[in-house]
């Protein structure tokens, strides 16, 4: 087991026993049976900002809406992944909190007169913050698994969560809140017209024939990117195509310097879902960033994603489309020896 293995199985016991000692604190909340046909009103906590985790998401917003058509479906995100939720046609109201108690305290008394009638979080471990917040709002069911220790919550389901991958685990509380039938686990992306637009026109700006590759060098983590040489090493190998890099430009543009790769682009503009937009667009994708990769699977493109190992969320968060193709390397992905990352893009 590496140290992050370590460091994450650490912090879980550790929020484990604060979260069983504060809910003793808080108290018990009464057991209520459950009854969908009474279920008007749900709050999903989604607010660990996550642009990835918010996507994925989109399969429990698809089923808590077909289960309840009529129902109001609001969300508690953060400030960066609440841009993904604003285009989620399955969501009535989006609420801001980060993750501090302080943030988490204010938004529970702002919400705690809609009176919810149906929580979920579906988190493995609640939060300190997640269960002062769960006090305060008092909805009539609140939802979680592995939740017996967690007295504040009154519906729970005991689930081995590290073997199911997270569209699954979406599915089971679905179906554990009622949902009968097929459930679709693909991820649902929605683009702005806007974004779409533009997208359209930077491609007219693309010289000649070709394939277009979507390259997103850059991870949340400082330890997940691709370097320089690599991209270089890249558009030498597939000179009659094109590459689009997707970030900031700003850093992308320090990156490159120095580099002179006629078919290597950079577009001005640093809006998500214009960048969306053209991987929607790109023949092809290569990525190290976990939110890339769900996107890619959302849009169905065919890509490789650079891993640094499988680690023990693999079973829980790997690609859910086929044509996405992991490519593993021991280390960091900048140290990959580049002429296996181009076998590996010659091979998909």
């Amino acid at each position: 087991m590496d140290f992050r293995a370590w460091n994450c199985r650490k912090n879980n016991w550790l929020r484990l026993q604060r979260g069983k000692i504060i809910s003793l604190v808080l108290g018990k909340k009464p057991f209520v049976p459950y009854d969908a046909r009474q279920v008007k009103k749900i709050l999903v906590l989604r607010n660990d900002n996550k642009l990835g985790d918010m996507l994925v998401s989109s399969v429990l917003f698809r089923g808590l809406r077909q289960l309840f058509p009529n129902g109001r479906i609001d969300v508690a995100a953060g400030e960066a992944n609440a841009c993904l939720a604003r285009e989620n046609k399955k969501i009535n109201h989006i609420y801001y909190a980060s993750e501090s108690l302080g943030s988490l305290f204010l938004l529970g008394c702002r919400l705690r007169k809609e009176r919810y009638d149906l929580y979920l979080d579906l988190n493995a471990v609640p939060t300190l913050s997640s269960l002062v917040f769960l006090k305060i709002l008092n909805p009539r069911w609140a939802f979680g698994f592995n939740r017996k220790a967690y007295p504040l919550y009154n519906f729970t389901q005991e689930v081995d969560l590290t073997r199911m991958h997270i569209t699954q685990r979406y599915e089971a509380a679905l179906r554990y809140a009622g949902f009968e039938g097929n459930c679709d686990l693909s991820y649902e992306l929605n683009i702005p017209e806007s974004a779409e637009q533009a997208a359209q026109r930077l491609m007219a700006t693309l010289p000649g024939p070709g394939r277009v590759l979507a390259l997103c060098p850059y991870g949340a983590s400082r330890h997940r990117s691709f370097s320089a040489g690599q991209i270089a090493a890249v558009a030498r190998a597939f000179a009659s195509d094109k590459i689009i890099l997707l970030g900031q430009p700003g850093r992308l543009k320090t990156l490159m310097k120095g580099q002179s790769l006629p078919n290597v682009f950079i577009f001005e503009g640093e809006d998500l879902f214009q960048s969306v937009a053209l991987l929607k667009r790109a023949d092809w994708v290569l990525t190290v960033d976990t939110f890339w990769v769900h996107a890619a699977c959302a849009l169905q493109k065919r890509t490789l994603a650079a891993y640094q190992d499988k680690g023990e969320n693999w079973a829980v968060w790997h690609p859910n489309y086929e044509g996405v193709k992991p490519l593993f390397c021991e280390g960091e992905q900048s140290k990959l020896p580049p002429e296996r990352l181009v076998e590996a893009l010659k091979s998909l």
